[in-house]
């Protein structure tokens, strides 16, 4: 029966739209489900990384009389006592001034992974015009001083190894942590918490890692006009101001 075959082709369409209505339904709202569970298995990698780094700058003060090496930057990437170029060779993997155009070569060596963020990318925003400037880590520059205007009591103490001993007591001292791709150096006020929604990263120097939003790190939330946070119970920066 040519109507009997209408109506149940009719009804069997409307079934589907239904049905499919309620799929499109369902996956709207696990998008923002899944979205929220990538992100946090990008964080994990990342601790992940860092808690490499941190396990690297074990060994190395064992083989350095308890010394650590000193913080750097992209633009001065062959000096042989920053992290990036002491640490590495810890990980099996080159020192940073080893690698040529190292913006490419990340995605060629799955090896080096632990120099990149998941959260953040590899394109030409994150790069050096050199393509020289893949770090999307930071360690620490507090721990080697910095200027007598952002420590006036720590002033810098120059380009060798720094001695751990003097922050290894402290549970909670930073080693290194999450900061924007080309900043110049690993200031707290550098920390990058809008790849992690809001959190950042760090590793402490006992190789231990934890997350932080950030309102933690800087006043209001605010890298541009907030202060640093020097008296955070778990920030240590190795920095402690002096008393008023």
């Amino acid at each position: 029966d040519r109507h009997l075959f209408r109506r149940r082709h009719g009804r069997t369409l409307i079934e589907v739209l239904v049905v499919l209505g309620i799929l499109l339904l369902l996956l709207a709202m696990l998008i923002p489900g899944l979205e929220q569970a990538r992100e946090q298995l990008r964080r994990i990698v990342c601790k992940n990384n860092l808690r490499q780094w941190g396990v690297a700058a074990q060994y190395y003060r064992d083989d350095n009389d308890d010394y650590l090496p000193t913080e750097g930057t992209y633009l001065e990437s062959d000096k042989p006592y920053t992290w990036f170029n002491a640490l590495p060779p810890y990980l099996d993997a080159p020192a940073y001034r080893d690698v040529e155009g190292v913006g490419d070569a990340i995605k060629e060596y799955p090896g080096l992974h632990v120099w990149i963020c998941p959260s953040k990318n590899l394109s030409h925003l994150y790069k050096s015009g050199s393509g020289k400037n893949q770090l999307h880590y930071g360690m620490n520059a507090v721990l080697d001083g910095m200027n007598s205007s952002l420590t006036p009591d720590f002033p810098d103490q120059g380009d060798g190894p720094i001695r751990a001993q003097v922050f290894a007591k402290r549970p909670h001292t930073v080693f290194m942590f999450d900061i924007y791709p080309n900043a110049y150096h690993g200031h707290p006020g550098d920390v990058a918490t809008s790849f992690h929604k809001n959190y950042a990263n760090v590793v402490y120097l006992s190789g231990a890692v934890a997350d932080f939003q950030a309102d933690d790190f800087v006043t209001d939330g605010d890298y541009v006009h907030g202060d640093v946070i020097w008296t955070h119970p778990k920030l240590d920066w190795g920095y402690r101001p002096p008393a008023e």
